[in-house]
């Protein structure tokens, strides 16, 4: 952190930890947990969709003792991933049920929050409605669908045909959906999500270059350099030797 950082935030009266910002976006929910994924900060749209009277019913339950059944274990599951080196989680196609019985899309970012020396100490992240899409809840299910498939698959050449065929959209209902969601091709979501691995290995890994760039589904080095420069400002060497610094 810059010196002038920690000057500001030693200057506040307590600490900050970002929920009083999305108190007031009734369409988002926001958290930073703690290494044992405990709620440490919460927003007030996460404690009325939980139907809590106030955010200190939350605070130190992790979700699984926060969100019914499966869904709390999943999500539980999402970040005891993230807190043992896993890969953060960028616009996840998710559907939540709250304790009171609703149910509605999100799209889930999950990202690591590490100490000073470079370990992983808790997770924030936000869930944001899905609202506004010309699309039902089972076009949404199918989405998720395809976006799973991709995730899953990205050491894979993915063509829009390969899509279709594995999950049974066309393939102009993969594109207007994807794009009416994201505001994104098929093909650019593609490519974002391999960069978005790329970058976990480098941080996260000590993989070669040529090893991350077959494991992101480029069929070769030189490749991968080129679309990784394209998309993230700076070679995936240059991108490794920066985190290495900023975690040292």
């Amino acid at each position: 952190m810059d010196s002038r950082q920690d000057d500001f935030f030693g200057s506040l009266a307590g600490p900050f930890g970002g929920d009083e910002i999305f108190d007031d976006v009734a369409d988002t929910v926001y958290f930073v947990k703690d290494a044992e994924g405990r709620y440490l900060f919460v927003n007030d749209t996460l404690v009325a969709r939980c139907g809590q009277k106030s955010k200190s019913d939350l605070i130190g339950r992790t979700a699984a003792k926060v969100f019914p059944g499966a869904l709390g274990d999943e999500f539980e599951s999402q970040d005891r991933d993230i807190l043992a080196g896993g890969a953060a989680i960028r616009s996840k196609l998710e559907l939540h049920i709250y304790p009171d019985g609703r149910q509605g899309w999100c799209l889930t970012w999950k990202r690591p929050l590490r100490g000073k020396t470079g370990e992983v100490v808790g997770v924030a992240g936000i869930s944001r409605d899905v609202g506004g899409l010309a699309s039902s809840p089972r076009g949404l299910e199918s989405l998720a669908t395809v976006m799973d498939h991709v995730r899953a698959n990205l050491d894979e050449p993915l063509r829009l045909s390969d899509l279709a065929e594995a999950t049974g959209l066309s393939t102009y209902q993969i594109t207007q959906r994807v794009e009416g969601l994201l505001g994104l091709s098929p093909k650019q979501y593609i490519n974002r999500c391999r960069i978005d691995r790329a970058c976990h290995l480098l941080e996260a890994s000590d993989d070669s270059l040529s090893e991350i760039a077959l494991s992101c589904g480029y069929s070769d080095q030189s490749s991968f350099t080129r679309q990784f420069g394209r998309i993230v400002g700076m070679t995936p060497g240059r991108y490794r030797g920066v985190k290495g610094q900023n975690l040292s």
